[in-house]
């Protein structure tokens, strides 16, 4: 069924929302989610991880040292009253500026500040922490070391060996032994930050203790702690995590409700309706929840990014989008008792699409994500940027791209969509070239590989050739099995390669296809909407709760078949 984009007259919607789609009484929010749920959200890591990152306090003051257990529970080692630290992997780091990030980074940045991978170590073990930071204050640059289980009071820190060595000698002839001590590839330290001062150092050889780092206490009026990361303030605590030695893989560890808060005013505004944010909100918890350990191979669930969900703290977040989330609290969607899988994305274009159409997966897994008509867009489509976008390709820029996908063929004179899904969006496309060749290609195979905007286009050409080749009145896209009858009755096959002598004598080769042009001509591909077409629009969201309707309704309407609670 083909359909185009049809805008509805927002006039005639409008009046059919008052009387058909009155808002109703939502149940009171029950907690779906486990009680306490730590949610783990990879920063940094792979080709991102860092060297060196800096934490400041935005409220309380100082951090706590530790490591995280097999619960994601913290557990102290030591603290510092510092609102201003870096933790640094144990190699030579140097403090500086490099790609817009000032901080620890591995070449030298030329400020003279280093932070070395050689210490002393003074003899002896210690029972706590107080023990060893009373012993390792009796020296300029003394800190407290918790290796493998122990804590040890450690000296300075030196580049090279002989540097350490150096030191080692002044302090014997000040009658003080000491060995010299480096890390395992998993050691990390902290450091007060533009300063090569150690606060506290730690390594667990095996990797089974993650460092972790934690904000104190909150201040006097009982506010909740934030932590400044790379710009963004933060809920919660930090897990460091030196991957097969590598740089700093960072997760940010906090509570359910506190992520949400961190996704919801990034994924939609603060300023938007209430009920949108509600809806955003009951979407990012249950995909948190749904895709726990999403990244298991970097030991976190999900990341900050897209490729998730985003998610950046507090900066953004208000009193509307906070209550948002307090008013949805523990709230999820599920299907059939089971948690729904709530991908969204931010417009369709009119109409959403079945999963398995866009991502080829098994339907009955996902009978919720099927396409609906979504008349809502068309109300605020005015007010949403570049909602209507094009591409234009010749014949030739679009051979080049199959070519790229592994078709050898020459330059294309037809393109059109040869079958359309329910909801009017394209499920295949089939491209034909001067040789009468046809190529066709699932609508995913076509998103990705011309750059589209969402699922729900269209392909004109203007060509300027001989026009498409008719049979019996019909476009066709090959001769392939077609035969030419000669005046005798004699049959022949004729196959591709078909040429034209016009009226003037002149020859020129048929082009193929009811929509297709000359390779000279441009074709256009027309849209609407960002995004992969699955589940719920944001921007529909939006329209909708400007209409009345509550976050339920939104969320239903995109669902199919689900409930929220």
């Amino acid at each position: 069924m083909k359909k185009k984009f049809v805008q509805i007259a927002a006039v005639c919607l409008l009046s059919a929302l008052i009387l058909a789609l009155a808002p109703a009484t939502a149940p009171s929010a029950r907690a779906a989610a486990q009680e306490g749920q730590i949610i783990r959200v990879g920063l940094y890591y792979g080709s991102s991880a860092l060297p060196g990152a800096n934490l400041a306090n935005e409220v309380g003051a100082g951090f706590r040292f530790g490591y995280f257990d097999g619960n994601n529970q913290f557990v102290q080692l030591a603290a510092t009253r510092q609102d201003a630290i870096s933790i640094v992997k144990t190699e030579n780091v140097y403090y500086g500026t490099l790609n817009d990030y000032t901080s620890y980074h591995d070449a030298n940045t030329g400020s003279g500040i280093v932070v070395g991978c050689y210490h002393l170590e003074l003899p002896g073990t210690y029972s706590s922490y107080d023990s060893a930071l009373a012993a390792a204050r009796g020296y300029e640059d003394g800190f407290v070391a918790y290796i493998d289980g122990v804590y040890y009071v450690r000296i300075g820190n030196y580049t090279n060996r002989a540097g350490a060595e150096a030191a080692q000698a002044e302090l014997a002839a000040q009658g003080v032994t000491t060995a010299i001590r480096g890390t395992s590839s998993y050691g990390i330290s902290a450091v007060i930050t533009g300063t090569n001062t150690i606060l506290f150092q730690y390594d667990d050889s095996d990797n089974s203790a993650l460092f972790g780092v934690a904000p104190n206490a909150a201040g006097e009026t009982g506010e909740k702690f934030e932590t400044w990361f790379k710009g963004y303030a933060k809920y919660g605590a930090f897990r460091y995590e030196r991957i097969n030695g590598g740089n700093l893989t960072v997760v940010n560890l906090l509570g359910l409700e506190d992520y949400v808060k961190g996704v919801v005013p990034y994924e939609m505004s603060n300023s938007w309706p209430i009920e949108a944010l509600k809806a955003q909100a009951v979407c990012a918890r249950t995909y948190a929840l749904s895709n726990l350990n999403r990244h298991s191979s970097y030991h976190f669930d999900i990341c900050s990014s897209t490729h998730c969900q985003a998610y950046y703290g507090t900066n953004r977040a208000g009193s509307n989008s906070d209550a948002a989330v307090e008013q949805t609290a523990g709230q999820v969607a599920t299907y059939n008792g089971r948690l729904a899988e709530c991908v969204y994305y931010s417009s369709n274009g009119g109409a959403s699409e079945d999963s398995s159409v866009v991502w080829r997966s098994n339907q009955d897994s996902y009978p919720y994500l099927v396409g609906v008509m979504d008349p809502y867009e068309a109300l605020v489509a005015d007010g949403i940027s570049n909602y209507y976008w094009t591409r234009e390709y010749t014949g030739s820029e679009l051979a080049q791209k199959l070519r790229a996908l592994g078709y050898s063929c020459t330059d294309i004179v037809s393109a059109r969509v040869r079958e359309y899904t329910d909801t009017g969006n394209p499920l295949e496309v089939t491209f034909t070239d001067s040789s009468g060749r046809s190529y066709t290609l699932t609508t995913r195979r076509v998103y990705s590989t011309f750059g589209l905007r969402s699922y729900r286009y269209d392909i004109s050409s203007g060509g300027s050739g001989s026009g498409p080749l008719l049979v019996n009145g019909q476009g066709v896209d090959s001769l392939d099995g077609m035969y030419a009858i000669d005046g005798n009755g004699n049959t022949v096959a004729i196959g591709n390669g078909v040429y034209v002598i016009g009226g003037d004598g002149s020859v020129t080769q048929a082009g193929f296809g009811g929509s297709g042009g000359s390779s000279g001509g441009v074709f256009t591909i027309s849209g609407a909407g960002w995004g992969h077409n699955v589940g719920m629009s944001q921007w529909g969201a939006y329209a909708q709760a400007l209409q009345g309707r509550t976050y339920r309704q939104i969320l239903e309407f995109y669902y199919t078949g689900i409930t929220v609670g």
